[in-house]
C-alpha cells in the first residue's frame, strides 16, 4: 500500500512515516497542494493522510479537489482542530475517516489496516468483474450451441435466488466461469464470491479452509483464521471438484447445509452458514453415486439446480470465435500482431477432438501466437492431453480399438525417448531395445 502524508509539519510527517514503514507501508510526503498533485501524477497512491490546515492553504478544499480527480482514493483527515461539524463536512466530501492530533499510533494503524483490507477487496472485485466481462463478452457464454441456450435460460432464472447449483462437465469446459456468471449477473454481484478447489487439499486442510479455525486448534494454528463459509457471508461459495472429497468430509458438509450452522475447527462459537453454494465436478457423478463414493443425500441437497456443460467437441461451431478471442489475448500479452489462422490449421483444429476442451485450445493458440512471426498462423502443435473422461469409441470392435491404443502408446514412447536422447538414434534404439533399422522404420511410419 502506498500512503501519502500531506502535512506542513515536517516533524509530524517524519514521525508517522517511521511508524508506517515499520508496518510495511510505502510512504510518500507532501507539504502543500503543488507537491501533492505532482506526486499523484507520478505515483500510484492508495491511501492519503491529509491535514486540514496546510499553512496558508485550505486542506478541505484540497480534499474536495482530490476526490473530484481520484474518486476511489481513500483519504483520512488528520487535524489538531477537530470538531463534530468539521468531521461531518469532511465525511460528506468523501473522507473515509477523521483523526485528531495528537495522533494515537495504534488507532492510526488500525484505521489504515481496515482501509487497506477494504481496498484489496474492492480491487479483487473489480478484477473479477473485469475478468468476467472479458470472458463473457461474446463467445464464452453466447454460444450457438442449443445446450448453451438452455443453460443461459436457467442462469437467468436462478441468478437472484439462494438455491444450490451443481455444475457438471469435463475439465476445461468453463465450470468456474459459469459459477462466476451466476454470481455477477444478478443481485449477488456486490457480495463476495469465494472459491475453493476441494481436490487440492486433504480433509484436515479442507475443513480449516472451509470452516476456519481458532488459535491453538492444531499445531501451527498461531492465530484465528476465518473460513470460506465466513468470508462468503451473504454471497456465493463455489466448491470446485466436490467429487474428489472424502465421505467423511461430505458428512460434515451435509450437516452444515442442513442446519445452516457450523463452528470453526477447535472452536465452540456457532456461526451462520449464510451464503449460496455452487458446486462443480469433472467426475462422472452417477458413477460416484453407484460406487457409493459420493453421498446421495448430499448430491440431492447440492443439485436443486444442475446442468452439464457440453465439451468442446460437441460445440465446434463456437471454435472460430474462441480462436479470435485467444489470438487477441495472446497478442496483447506477447505484443504480437497475429490476425488469423490459415485454412489448413483451421481444418486441423476443427477435426481435433480437444479432450482438454477450451483450456487446451487456449493453450494451443497461445503457444502458436508466441512462436509465430507472421500475421497468419500456418502451423500449430496440438499439445498432448491426458483425461480420464475421454474413452475410445468401440464401434470398430475391441481388436481395432486396442490396436489403435497400442499405436498411440507406441508413438508417445518413441517420441519421449527420442527427446530424452536429443534425437540420437543409436542411444534411443538401445534404450527401446530395438535395432536402429526398426527405429528408423517406426519414425518413417509415424512421421515423427
Amino acid at each position: 500500500m502506498n500512503v501519502l502524508i500531506i502535512d506542513d509539519e515536517a516533524g509530524l510527517r517524519s514521525g508517522i512515516k517511521k511508524i508506517l514503514m515499520l508496518h510495511n507501508y510505502n510512504v510518500y510526503e507532501a507539504e502543500n497542494r503543488k507537491q501533492t498533485l505532482e506526486l499523484l501524477a507520478a505515483t500510484s497512491i492508495h491511501l492519503v493522510l491529509l491535514d486540514l490546515r496546510l499553512g496558508n492553504e485550505d486542506g478541505f478544499a484540497l480534499l474536495q479537489e482530490l476526490k473530484s480527480k481520484e474518486p476511489l482514493l481513500s483519504i483520512i483527515i488528520i487535524t489538531g482542530y477537530g470538531d463534530v461539524e468539521s468531521a461531518v463536512d469532511c465525511m460528506r466530501a468523501g473522507a473515509v475517516n477523521y483523526i485528531t492530533k495528537p495522533i494515537d499510533d495504534n488507532l492510526l494503524l488500525s484505521i489504515l489496516d481496515k482501509e487497506s483490507s477494504i481496498l484489496k477487496c474492492q480491487w479483487e472485485n473489480l478484477s473479477l468483474k473485469e475478468e468476467l466481462k472479458d470472458h463473457t463478452s461474446g463467445v464464452f457464454l453466447e454460444s450457438k450451441n442449443p445446450q448453451f441456450e438452455k443453460i443461459n435460460k436457467i442462469i437467468t432464472k436462478i441468478k437472484d435466488k439462494v438455491v444450490p447449483v451443481f455444475i457438471l462437465g469435463e475439465t476445461g469446459t468453463g465450470k468456474e466461469l459459469f459459477a462466476r456468471k451466476i454470481h455477477y449477473s444478478g443481485s449477488f454481484k456486490d457480495k463476495p464470491f469465494i472459491g475453493l478447489n476441494c481436490a487440492a487439499l486433504n480433509d484436515n486442510l479442507l475443513e480449516s479452509e472451509l470452516f476456519g479455525h481458532e488459535k491453538g486448534a492444531f499445531t501451527g494454528a498461531v492465530k484465528r483464521k476465518l473460513g470460506r463459509f465466513e468470508l462468503a457471508h451473504d454471497g456465493t461459495l463455489f466448491l470446485d471438484e466436490i467429487g474428489d472429497t472424502s465421505l467423511s468430509f461430505q458428512t460434515k458438509l451435509l450437516r452444515i447445509i442442513q442446519e445452516k450452522k457450523y463452528e470453526r475447527v477447535g472452536g465452540t462459537q456457532t456461526l451462520d452458514a449464510s451464503c449460496r453454494i455452487i458446486t462443480a465436478t469433472n467426475r462422472n457423478i452417477q458413477r460416484l453415486l453407484a460406487e457409493k463414493t459420493f453421498r446421495e443425500d448430499l448430491y440431492f441437497r447440492l443439485s436443486v439446480i444442475a446442468f452439464t456443460l457440453p465439451p468442446l467437441r460437441e460445440r465446434k461451431e463456437d471454435i472460430p470465435g474462441f480462436i479470435t478471442l485467444f489470438i487477441a489475448e495472446a497478442n496483447k500479452v506477447f505484443n504480437k500482431r497475429v490476425t488469423r489462422v490459415s485454412k489448413y490449421v483451421m481444418k486441423k483444429i476443427l477435426d481435433y477432438s480437444w479432450p482438454g476442451n477450451i483450456r487446451q485450445l487456449k493453450n494451443a493458440i497461445t503457444n502458436a501466437v508466441l512462436l509465430n512471426d507472421n500475421e497468419t498462423i500456418e502451423t500449430m502443435d496440438f499439445p498432448e492431453y491426458c483425461t480420464e473422461t475421454e474413452l475410445p469409441k468401440i464401434e470398430r470392435g475391441l481388436k481395432n480399438v486396442v490396436a489403435d491404443q497400442v499405436k498411440i502408446l507406441e508413438i508417445d514412447v518413441i517420441k519421449r525417448v527420442l527427446q530424452q536422447h536429443k534425437g540420437n538414434i543409436s542411444n534411443a534404439a538401445k534404450e527401446l531395445k530395438i535395432t536402429r533399422k526398426t527405429l528408423y522404420e517406426k519414425i518413417k511410419q509415424y512421421n515423427l
